[in-house]
């Protein structure tokens, strides 16, 4: 802090470079906290997921981590910026502190989820859905400071993870075709899986920022839940039209 307030008193232009250098030095050293705490988040998440998996399935996919991870950071990397303006608008209201803490922990199911999507376990990774969702939203409710009911979630996340399952079939049959086969299945199911963590997701967190119990008004949270999955499908749909008709 010393050093900082020293080089906010230097004057000229040599004094204003220096300013800017600490600023900019200051800014990295806050995204570098950022990102640590991102990925301690995910570390902490991931493995409480694992926990929850039956012992063998949990064994393939730390097997299988490093190549799942790579292959789900580049699913959510094509999806972030197409989905992000859809999110925005949902979340109208909610204040930015919350937004960051919920968008730490829906980030984290996220990956965990693609990273499943990206399991060569053929028509498992729907159900397997199941544990990454509970996580999330107990700790999304414990944001909120509201309490949760681990058996009424489970139920509703095993109803809307149906949702993803008739698309996410082509990549659970295509896993059965060996090398090519794998490779594409995986990566239609990741896609699948993220989408619907990260939409079960911000519903949660929108409906706990309005005051609603997702359980009494389970009816408004599964519609809202479609709706919103829907327009992540239809924006996907969009963007592929549009890549086609431009070449």
């Amino acid at each position: 802090m010393k050093k900082l307030f020293k080089k906010r008193t230097i004057t000229g232009k040599t004094g204003r470079l220096k300013k800017e250098e600490v600023e900019d030095q200051v800014k990295r050293e806050i995204s570098d906290i950022d990102l640590k705490q991102s990925e301690n988040e995910f570390e902490s998440f991931f493995s409480e997921v694992l926990k929850r998996l039956p012992k063998k399935t949990s064994t393939i996919v730390l097997n299988a981590y490093d190549k799942s991870r790579e292959q789900a950071e580049k699913t959510l990397a094509k999806s972030k910026n197409q989905f992000d303006s859809i999110f925005e608008e949902f979340l109208e209201g909610v204040d930015e502190e919350t937004r960051k803490k919920c968008h730490t922990t829906v980030h984290a199911a996220s990956l965990t989820a693609a990273i499943i999507g990206c399991s060569p376990i053929p028509f498992s990774d729907a159900f397997l859905l199941v544990p990454v969702q509970l996580t999330m939203m107990a700790r999304l409710h414990k944001i909120f400071g509201q309490s949760w009911s681990e058996s009424l979630g489970k139920s509703l996340s095993k109803e809307l993870v149906i949702v993803g399952l008739g698309r996410s079939a082509v990549g659970n049959i295509l896993k059965f075709i060996p090398a090519v086969g794998t490779v594409a299945g995986a990566a239609i199911n990741a896609t699948v899986a993220s989408t619907i963590t990260e939409s079960l997701g911000w519903v949660t967190v929108k409906m706990l920022h309005d005051g609603e119990d997702i359980f009494e008004q389970a009816m408004s949270f599964k519609g809202q839940f479609q709706g919103l999955f829907k327009s992540l499908q239809n924006s996907n749909k969009s963007v592929k039209k549009n890549k086609f008709h431009s070449r």
